[in-house]
C-alpha cells in the first residue's frame, strides 16, 4: 500500500536522525573519525554524571543539537558501559521535541536501545512532516529493518493524516 510506505518512510527518516546522537562517545566527539558528523552541542540548567550508574543526565530545559537535528526534552539522559562509555541508551524525558527541518516529533518520552537499533515514543507520540502526520499511544521504529509500528493502545486508534502531493508521488 502507498500510504503504508510512505508514512514508513517519513517516520524512519524522522527517527533516523536520532542516530546522529548516538554512535559518539560522553565527550560528544564522533567515535569513528572517518565519520562526516558535526559536533554535538547540549545546553541544560543541569549536568548530573556519574560514572557508577554509569550515566550522564542533562536536565532543565536540555536540547541537544548535531547538524540539522534538534532533541528537546526536560531531561536527557545517556545510558553508557564499560571504559570507552559507550552508549547503549538514551532517554528524552518531559515535552519531547525531535526536529529536523519540516519534520517534527513529540511526545513525553523517547528512547533509543542502541543494541536493538529501535526507537521508542510515548506519551502522545506524534510525527508530523507538512501536512502529513500520524499519532497513536506508542511508535516504534525498528532501524534495521525500515519499519515501524504505531499502535493506538487499548480502545485507541492511530490517527494518520496523508496529504496528496501535486508534484505526485514520491
Amino acid at each position: 500500500n502507498g500510504k503504508d510506505i510512505f508514512m514508513t518512510k517519513l517516520i524512519f527518516s524522522l527517527f533516523l536522525t536520532v542516530v546522529f546522537f548516538l554512535p559518539v562517545s560522553i565527550s560528544a566527539a564522533p567515535v569513528d573519525s572517518t565519520q562526516r558528523r558535526g559536533p554535538i552541542h547540549v545546553t541544560s540548567d543541569r549536568l548530573e554524571a556519574d560514572d557508577q550508574a554509569q550515566t550522564v543526565i542533562f536536565s532543565g530545559n536540555a536540547v541537544a543539537t548535531q547538524e540539522d537535528v534538534t532533541i528537546h526534552g526536560d531531561r536527557l539522559t545517556i545510558k553508557y558501559v564499560g571504559e570507552e562509555r559507550e552508549i547503549v541508551q538514551l532517554i528524552a524525558d518531559g515535552h519531547v521535541r525531535i526536529v529536523q527541518q519540516e519534520k517534527l516529533a513529540t511526545g513525553e518520552k523517547a528512547v533509543y536501545y542502541k543494541g536493538e537499533e529501535r526507537v521508542v515514543m510515548t506519551g502522545s507520540p506524534k510525527v508530523t512532516e507538512g501536512e502529513n502526520s500520524v499519532e497513536g499511544q506508542e511508535i516504534t521504529l525498528y532501524l534495521n529493518e525500515k519499519r515501524s509500528v504505531v499502535s493506538g493502545g487499548a480502545g485507541g486508534r492511530v490517527n494518520a493524516v496523508f496529504t496528496p502531493s501535486s508534484e505526485g508521488n514520491k
